[in-house]
């Protein structure tokens, strides 16, 4: 299986080498959208999430809605390909980042200690990603493994700024040609101890903060009008470090095909989440809450798919 994946993405990348850009983005939207109405894999627990979350909205809208979901899938894994190929600089040069210098001035009023940067999973957030690392910021981005190798190590390459072919800089682009890679810390047991240790060696930490997490490591938080269980360690963390906690938000345009990382100043959360659960929890409810605004007012770039309210009694998730 994880054979005829190499080979599937393989041949993929060489296609979209030989239609370029546009109609790459194009064809993904296309099968984005026909694997909706199709009704493929997941389409019905987007369908009924979109309504929990929605129910005020009619059913046309939020049938809009769910096409859009699929197409900006669709279009996601056709950036991924290309930035796995010769049009990575231009598809980085896609990207407009906005409020570096929030990130910038926390970093130099925490002594030159990195900061801690809290985003959803909208928009292309990869792409948002590896365009800081361009720009020659220092990052380390949290991640959860994939459950196919093959394509873990195609997202993991994306990161590392390797392409196969290079045409040149983006612009701001550092002159080693890839700028600076974003170091990788996958869950898990030494998860906290690398996040600590970026955060001292004044790298930045990128964590996605709105998937279902296991009970052991999240607490309840009100999302969307039903509780769902998200992980606390990133904020628990920022507080014991004194880090600078900062939101970032990646959107694609209406165009399609041009994105914007949003950086907002740090916040000022309340004292004592270190150590004071109740503190912690209100804490994670206020990010949570802005994350809810942002996804609100793009509802087709979040990521339906995830089965973010698993085991509640009104999850509405029919697998």
């Amino acid at each position: 299986m994880n054979g005829a994946l190499v080979l599937l993405l393989g041949g993929w990348i060489w296609l979209a080498e030989i239609a370029g850009i546009s109609r790459t983005l194009r064809f993904g939207a296309a099968f984005g959208r026909l694997w909706c109405a199709l009704a493929g894999p997941r389409t019905r627990r987007v369908r009924a999430q979109l309504a929990a979350a929605f129910p005020e909205i009619d059913a046309g809208q939020r049938l809009r809605w769910e096409r859009e979901v699929f197409a900006h899938l669709g279009q996601g894994l056709a950036e991924l390909l290309l930035m796995l190929g010769q049009h990575r600089d231009e598809m980085l040069s896609s990207v407009e980042v906005v409020g570096l210098e929030h990130l910038e001035r926390a970093v130099c009023e925490s002594g030159g200690k990195g900061a801690v940067m809290i985003g959803p999973h909208l928009g292309n957030w990869e792409l948002g990603a590896a365009k800081l690392a361009a720009l020659g910021v220092p990052v380390s981005a949290i991640y959860r493994g994939l459950r196919h190798p093959a394509l873990e190590r195609a997202v993991l390459q994306v990161r590392a700024g390797a392409s196969p072919a290079r045409s040149g800089r983006a612009e701001g682009e550092s002159e080693a040609g890839c700028g600076e890679p974003i170091q990788q810390i996958v869950m898990g047991r030494r998860a906290g101890v690398q996040f600590i240790r970026a955060l001292e060696a004044g790298r930045s930490v990128l964590v996605l903060l709105d998937q279902h997490a296991r009970r052991d490591e999240g607490i309840l938080v009100d999302f969307f009008g039903r509780p769902a269980y998200t992980r606390f360690g990133p904020l628990k963390l920022a507080a014991r470090t004194g880090a600078p906690v900062l939101l970032a938000f990646a959107r694609r345009d209406p165009d399609g095909r041009h994105h914007r990382l949003t950086i907002h100043p740090p916040l000022q959360l309340e004292p004592g989440a270190s150590d004071d659960e109740d503190v912690l929890r209100r804490n994670l409810q206020r990010v949570t809450a802005l994350f809810e605004r942002e996804i609100r007012a793009s509802p087709g770039q979040w990521i339906w798919t995830h089965r973010r309210w698993r085991g509640q009694p009104d999850s509405a998730d029919p697998g």
